[in-house]
């Protein structure tokens, strides 16, 4: 449900379990919509009540690998490997992207 009055101003989106809704403000750049929906669909699906870092870092993780193709990093490669530049690429933001490569030098997730 697209709506303007978030609780905090810093806020894009956030998931209302009493609603069982994500709320996510109007006009958002594409790609932020997108990562904001795709992390707010883990809170949704994990039945998240408040908020905690393990909880926030759990939703980044987990939309990073649903939104983060790995053959379209291996094509980038060659180009850059700046992480906002890679972000703007594949349509994510860059804090997505981040969390992305930082499971892959941890070795959480494979670049195959």
């Amino acid at each position: 449900m697209f709506r303007d009055d978030l609780p905090s101003t810093e806020m894009v989106a956030a998931y209302s379990h009493p609603h069982r809704a994500v709320f996510m403000r109007t006009n958002l750049h594409g790609d932020v919509e997108r990562c904001a929906l795709a992390h707010e669909i883990v809170h949704f699906e994990y039945g998240d009540v408040g908020t905690s870092d393990a909880q926030e870092e759990r939703a980044n993780r987990i939309a990073a690998r649903r939104l983060i193709r790995p053959w379209r990093l291996r094509e980038l490669g060659p180009i850059t490997d700046d992480p906002a530049v890679v972000a703007l690429e594949l349509n994510v933001t860059e804090r997505i992207m981040r969390t992305y490569m930082r499971m892959l030098r941890l070795g959480h997730i494979r670049h195959t």
